[in-house]
């Protein structure tokens, strides 16, 4: 439950800016008082850290539970989200001036949004499985 919030409070959010800045409102005040071109990444990169960090929480969880390790379609889908979620990163601060970049950071941001989304199903499962 704690990482669907961040989920879809840093994640809905800052993908909303992200759709702001592809728009040309990116000189738009944000939440905060922040332009959304400044907030977005702020905003992304945050919530990376946190998925990092409950990564770390879930396998400690799986290894106290004894159970297989990195097996369930949750592990997988949350390697998949974070591979791609750094590959998103290095997309992101690579694309200046590059409209081809910035419209497969849109498509592939858009894509790791909805695997999260159904990483977090996953996880709900994963959860309700006792």
């Amino acid at each position: 439950i704690n990482m669907s919030v961040v989920l879809f409070a840093m994640g809905g959010y800052g993908t909303y800016l992200g759709f702001k800045v592809r728009a040309g409102e990116g000189n738009e005040e944000a939440f905060g008082g922040e332009l959304a071109r400044e907030l977005h990444p702020k905003l992304m990169a945050g919530m990376t850290f946190f998925f990092l960090l409950g990564g770390q929480g879930g396998l400690v969880f799986t290894l106290m539970e004894k159970r297989p390790l990195l097996e369930s379609p949750h592990a997988i889908s949350a390697l998949a989200g974070l591979g791609l979620l750094g590959m998103q990163g290095v997309l992101g601060a690579t694309m200046k001036g590059k409209p081809e970049a910035r419209a497969l950071h849109t498509y592939l941001g858009s894509g790791i949004m909805a695997l999260l989304v159904a990483h977090a199903g996953l996880g709900l499962a994963n959860g309700l499985s006792f």
